[in-house]
């Protein structure tokens, strides 16, 4: 039997079921649901007709009943009705049905009605009393009908879908056949010339898919035959060069060992037999920690590959191993796995190289190291040993140039004493730019973290540069928006250093012009830092363009020459770019040769809520700007609009005069004092560079001078003052010591210091504060004093012979809590100036810690605070 006719069959027998089972079903679904709807409909007519004669039949009303029956067969659907009481006996009855009619047969289905007549037998009944029946026979000859009509033309269609479907099963199976036989006709091709034969497509059906899809595979084939030929050549090349590679190994310097995943050895080179002291095969079958490290197998190098095999994992260590005599030497041992073709792990190649030369290079750079770390411990030491030595004669030069100074002196003696005072800070100066510089290079300087408020750090740092400015008339002008909010959490005390650095600088290279250090910010909410940007401006020397990346360089300038004008360290610059690095942050420098230079950074910060907002302090105020140069202008224009108040510039205070104008108050701007006259009608507030050549009036007349740099918290201050106005929220100034030195008069206190013109300064330094003073040369003696007459404030050195400050500290809080005496408070003096060195002494005991050199007012102020501080315990 050929394909095509089993698939005319074969289609044609499933059609065949398929419609038997469709026509069969299809046929009972429709004899059924019309056969259902009889048998409902007989039982509603039925139950009506029960109803309708229920009355009659109880009444027996025979004319009513023949009547109805009568009527009721008038309706071509009923073929006879019967009407019966309950005994049976027929009261009406009437029908079409014709002599010969089968007997009714109450229990059969529409479908069952062979003469085509349905009877139905229906009680008639009042609640439960049946009072008689009634029997009615529906004609469903229709029904019948309808059935074999239905069969009939059920038949005729599957037979005409049978004869279609075998013409349909003739066409598919001859197009079928062609085209296997066309892909049969391609097998054989493929099979006799091999992949990449092709057959023709028609098409774009399933079958030309499938034939498609054959050509795709037979060029596929094509390929991979190819690919496999390459992979067989590449193979045998590969077979080659692991023969040659294995050579290779075999005759290599580098010792070579491969192991099985069990750590047995099954393989060594030359290089490790000799390496080891084996012969050729000794190595074979040995586990490879016994072979590498003998009785040491603990050893962690040992370890380490152990661990390295049983993840898979490739690893080099570093260990000590042992040859077959037990003589030891250093390796550098490399593991990696050899993977196979199923991409699993079945052996270990360890590669083991001598490292004794390295290892003993490598401790010799250790003990380099460890040199150099001692040699730059030795020269911090060095350093700081040398800044304590200098510092400690140094606080008696200073300490008594300054009290030379106040005394009664002919001019020419007090230039002396001035330039002896100037010249010892400078060389502190000098000493703490290298102090700062080595401790930035060995990495020991850390920042801490304070709340403060940056604007008045700027004001001070640029308040101090201006002292050295005004000598050159040089004008500071500080650029500090009036919203900025500069209440920020950072090392106050580095940042400080930093402004002075780079202030001290701009004045150092500038003759003429200005410097400007202008703050610019930008407040982020979600994170609550501000990104400020700080710049220094000058108009000084300015610096070539080769030469910028010179000037942070430690010890350099951009003249380094012995003949340079601008004589210093050469450190500035280094250690504030060193410092910077330390606030994440870097400088930038901008300079143009002949025309100046702007230094800048930028630093994130924490930021705080501002203080009270000046905003509207001078709301509806008329204010005269008299001699306000260029610089000043922006700066004064952007604060007073803040403050709300209304501006007018005048050149002098003879414009004032001669405007006609009402004014609430005046600022002038002043370089000497005739810019100060005359003097202007209204309240006003003079800009001066220092206080020293600007007078009172004698009169008595209130004058309100404040100093340059211009301020503008303290110029708001002053005139909200002038104007009778409640003065505004500004920078804190500098607490003054206090005069009133009553307290201490009650106090006793003791100085212990080993160098005699210590004691002098510090003596001379307490004249006329307090008499109450008793001076000791070495610990001993203090404690022996105290322990019969117990003082209440202790000033004591900190480095001093047989009993430092420290262990002086330690012994007078010992007694103290031994015998219940009251609290001693003790102030250290030392010329060590580093933080650490503080925290030190507070950890110590110490209440307070000053640094040589000393200064007088620094002195007062510990030992007002210390009185303070018994008056509070006494309170207690």
């Amino acid at each position: 039997m050929t394909f095509r006719l089993k698939t005319i069959l074969g289609i044609a027998l499933i059609e065949l079921i398929l419609l038997a089972i469709l026509i069969v079903s299809g046929i009972g679904w429709l004899r059924d649901s019309n056969e259902q709807q009889i048998i409902n409909d007989g039982n509603r007519l039925s139950n009506t007709f029960a109803i309708a004669v229920r009355d009659a039949i109880i009444s027996t009303d025979l004319a009513n009943l023949r009547a109805f029956t009568r009527e009721a067969i008038r309706d071509g659907d009923i073929a006879y009705i019967r009407i019966m009481n309950d005994q049976g006996q027929v009261l009406a009855e009437s029908n079409t049905l014709s002599d010969g009619a089968v007997a009714p047969d109450y229990a059969q289905s529409p479908s069952d009605a062979i003469d085509g007549i349905y009877d139905i037998r229906h009680p008639v009944a009042i609640d439960d009393y049946v009072v008689g029946q009634i029997e009615v026979g529906l004609d469903v000859s229709a029904f019948s009908q309808l059935i074999d009509d239905a069969q009939k033309y059920a038949v005729s269609i599957a037979a005409i879908e049978m004869v279609l479907v075998a013409l349909f099963s003739l066409v598919f199976g001859s197009l079928l056949t062609k085209q296997l036989l066309t892909l049969r006709e391609g097998a054989l091709k493929i099979q006799k010339n091999g992949p990449g034969e092709t057959v023709p497509v028609e098409g774009k059906d399933e079958v030309a898919q499938v034939a498609n899809a054959f050509n795709d595979m037979s060029v596929a084939l094509s390929h991979t035959y190819e690919e496999l030929s390459r992979e067989k050549n590449r193979f045998k090349q590969l077979a080659a060069q692991n023969k040659m590679l294995a050579e290779i190994v075999e005759q290599s310097h580098e010792a070579y060992l491969i192991i099985d995943l069990g750590g047995y050895v099954a393989l060594s080179n030359d290089a490790l037999n000799e390496l080891l002291g084996y012969k050729e095969r000794e190595t074979c079958d040995k586990d490879f920690q016994v072979l590498l490290f003998g009785e040491h197998t603990s050893e962690v190098g040992a370890y380490q590959l152990q661990e390295a095999i049983n993840k898979g994992e490739r690893i080099t260590v570093r260990a000590e191993c042992f040859t077959r005599t037990g003589k030891s030497f250093q390796t550098e041992i490399t593991a990696f796995p050899i993977i196979n073709a199923g991409g699993i792990t079945d052996r270990y190649v360890l590669i083991v190289r001598d490292a004794s030369e390295r290892h003993e290079f490598e401790e010799m750079l250790r003990e380099a190291a460890s040199a150099a770390r001692y040699a730059t411990e030795a020269k911090s030491q060095f350093l700081a040993n040398m800044s304590h030595e200098i510092r400690t004669p140094m606080n008696g030069i200073i300490g008594m140039s300054e009290m030379l100074k106040e005394s009664s002196l002919t001019k020419e003696q007090a230039g002396f004493a001035s330039i002896i005072n100037s010249s010892a800070k400078d060389l502190l100066q000098l000493i703490n730019d290298i102090l700062d510089f080595s401790k930035l290079e060995a990495k020991k300087l850390k920042l801490d973290s304070e709340r403060f408020c940056l604007a008045d750090t700027i004001e001070d740092a640029a308040s101090l540069a201006a002292l050295a400015a005004a000598g050159k008339d040089l004008a500071v002008v500080i650029d500090i928006p009036p919203s900025l909010n500069t209440e920020v959490q950072t090392d106050e005390l580095r940042l400080r250093q930093v402004f002075n650095n780079l202030l001290s600088n701009a004045v150092k290279f500038t003759e003429h012009g200005y410097i400007r250090f202008q703050l610019r910010g930008e407040y982020d909410p979600q994170s609550r830092n501000s990104t400020f940007t700080f710049s220094i401006e000058d108009t000084g020397i300015g610096i070539q363009e080769d030469k910028i990346e010179n000037v942070t360089k430690a010890f350099e300038q951009v003249d380094s020459s012995t003949t340079r004008r601008y004589e210093g360290t050469g450190l500035g610059l280094s250690i504030t770019k060193n410092l910077l690095e330390l606030f994440g942050t870097e400088l930038e420098v901008q300079s143009e040769f002949g025309k100046g230079s702007i230094f800048s950074f930028s630093l994130t910060l924490p930021t705080f809520e501002d203080l009270e907002s000046t905003q509207g302090a001078l709301i509806n105020q008329h204010i005269a700007v008299i001699n306000a140069d260029p610089l000043h202008r922006p700066i004064i224009d952007r604060y007073f609009t803040h403050w709300q108040a209304k501006l007018t510039y005048l050149t002098t205070p003879d414009v004032l005069e001669a405007s006609k104008t009402t004014f609430d108050a005046a600022v002038i701007l002043a370089a000497d004092a005739a810019d100060l006259l005359p003097e202007p009608y209204c309240p006003w507030v003079g800009v001066i560079p220092n206080l020293a050549n600007f007078e009172r009036n004698p009169n008595g007349i209130e004058q309100r001078f404040i100093v340059k740099p211009l301020r503008m918290g303290q110029l708001l201050q002053e005139l909200q003052l002038s104007l009778m106005m409640e003065p505004s929220a500004i920078a804190s100034q500098p607490v003054k010591t206090q005069n009133d030195h009553s307290a201490l008069q009650s106090l006793s206190i003791a100085v212990v210091d080993d160098i005699e013109y210590n004691r002098e300064v510090t003596k001379i330094f307490l004249a006329g504060v307090t008499d109450n003073v008793v001076y000791f040369e070495n610990g001993k003696e203090s404690i022996d004093y105290y322990k019969k007459n117990p003082f209440n404030i202790l000033i004591t050195d900190i480095s001093m012979p047989t009993i430092d400050g420290y262990e002086l500290t330690a012994r007078l809080r010992q007694f103290e809590q031994e015998h219940d005496v009251p609290h001693l408070y003790i102030i250290g003096l030392s010329a060590h100036a580093g933080k650490e060195d503080f925290e030190r002494a507070i950890n110590a005991g110490m209440d307070n810690y000053l640094t040589k050199p000393l200064k007088r007012a620094d002195l007062i102020d510990a030992i007002n605070q210390a009185a303070a501080s018994r008056i509070e315990a006494a309170k207690t």
